[in-house]
């Protein structure tokens, strides 16, 4: 699947601008960014609810725009338009076969017994815990190469998610489908994904491969003599936080030149600290006006 140059303005609001990235089978693509920054819209107009002002999705290199039946190869519930709510599960296993014409009915209804989720019930009249655990089912089932999961952690306690999280990955493992999964839970995503998309300003501003981005990139602690941020360090990172003399920063490509410049200055502290998906999001997207700064 191709995003190719993807720009939606919703009310006069450009909430969309050039969005460009490649998804490849058999990827977890972590689609990252802050409250409001475009990652629903996203999904909206991957998925075809909304129209595009510009832009495409292409798949095998097709338009979804004039090859609408391409859109059963995306699997995708939005929450807020979500109108089988008051559906049984069992019902509304019945509606997504119709929709996917590879849904595995029988998966479905195995998967929802070993759950002891209660086939008969409506959707809303469950916990949000199951209601999470569903939405993975009918996206495992619907046997669509290209799942979009909108916060699927969200709200659920630690042994569900879990589960979410084990049953997710299990049925992964034969490699013909994609899922990208826009959470802000990035502990959990962390410990799943292959890589990471930063959306900022209405685009996406990084794509880190984690694989890569562990090679080469630090999280450093340095303590100086003096209160002065030195330029060079400004210019290869990406400061977290700087309070009196002891600076935190990212740089995504340390090199052995880096380290003899940091040494060269003296500095009476130089430790490299663990690096996680959470300082990448924070290096990213934080504001000053976020923290406050001590220089």
């Amino acid at each position: 699947m191709k995003i190719d140059k993807l720009t939606k303005n919703i009310n006069t609001k450009q909430v969309l601008s050039d969005i460009c990235f490649s998804a490849e089978l058999n990827e977890v693509i972590g689609l990252i960014g802050r409250n409001g920054s475009g990652k629903t819209s996203l999904f909206r107009t991957i998925a075809g609810h909304y129209l595009p002002d510009s832009g495409d999705v292409l798949i095998d290199g097709q338009s979804i725009l004039t090859h609408p039946e391409l859109k059963t190869m995306i699997f995708y519930i939005d929450e807020q338009t979500h109108f089988l709510s008051s559906y049984s599960l069992k019902k509304i296993g019945i509606f997504y076969q119709n929709a996917y014409p590879n849904f595995n009915y029988e998966q479905f209804i195995a998967l929802i017994n070993a759950h002891n989720l209660p086939v008969n019930n409506s959707f809303r009249s469950m916990s949000k815990g199951m209601q999470g655990l569903f939405k993975v089912i009918l996206a495992i089932t619907s046997n669509a190469p290209y799942l979009l999961l909108d916060e699927p952690f969200d709200g659920l306690d630690v042994i569900v998610k879990k589960n979410v999280i084990r049953l997710l990955l299990e049925n992964l493992s034969d490699g013909t489908r994609t899922v990208i999964i826009a959470s802000h839970n990035l502990n959990e995503l962390e410990t799943i994904i292959d890589r990471a998309l930063i959306l900022k300003d209405a685009t996406i501003k990084q794509d880190y491969r984690l694989e890569e981005m562990r090679a080469q990139a630090r999280k450093v602690q340095m303590v100086f003599r003096t209160k002065k941020v030195p330029s060079f360090i400004k210019e290869n990172s990406k400061l977290l936080r700087v309070q009196g003399r002891v600076i935190i920063a990212v740089f995504e490509n340390y090199t052995e030149e880096i380290e003899r410049q940091i040494k060269e200055v003296d500095p009476v502290l130089l430790e490299e600290l663990p690096l996680a998906l959470e300082d990448l999001f924070e290096a990213n997207l934080s504001r000053e006006s976020d923290y406050q700064l001590f220089n």
